[in-house]
């Protein structure tokens, strides 16, 4: 009676576990919560990298830096939370032009005139 008993539950058991284990398996492995950028953005000097620094603090953006000599921005952002795109968009908000958006002209003309980075003159 006791073997009869095993028998019948050992595949209830067996199948138990394996539809316990089954939703793991089938979860997605590739997909990743950060992702880290560079790309294009201009500027002068250290009032630049401040406001591009500032305008990085978003949603979603976990660090990010500007590197003056390379003109560059890196990034590590959140992609469930912000785009790339929208970074770019930013940056571009606060009159510093990336490889994909170009700042506004009103916002780059109001910029102080060292930070003036389209015009021909020495950065500090």
């Amino acid at each position: 009676m006791q073997i009869k008993r095993i028998l019948l539950i050992w595949p209830l058991f067996l199948l138990v576990i394996w539809v316990g284990v089954m939703p793991v398996n089938a979860q997605p492995t590739s997909t990743k919560s950060k992702v880290e950028a560079r790309f294009k953005v201009y500027g002068n000097c250290g009032a630049c990298e401040e406001r591009i620094t500032e305008a990085l603090d978003q949603k979603g953006i976990v660090a990010g830096g500007w590197d003056r000599e390379k003109q560059e921005v890196w990034v590590v952002y959140r992609p469930s939370k912000v785009t790339l795109e929208q970074i770019h968009r930013y940056i571009a908000a606060v009159g510093h032009d990336t490889d994909l958006m170009k700042a506004d002209s009103a916002v780059y003309q109001s910029l102080p005139n060292c930070c003036l980075y389209r015009e021909k003159h020495s950065p500090h």
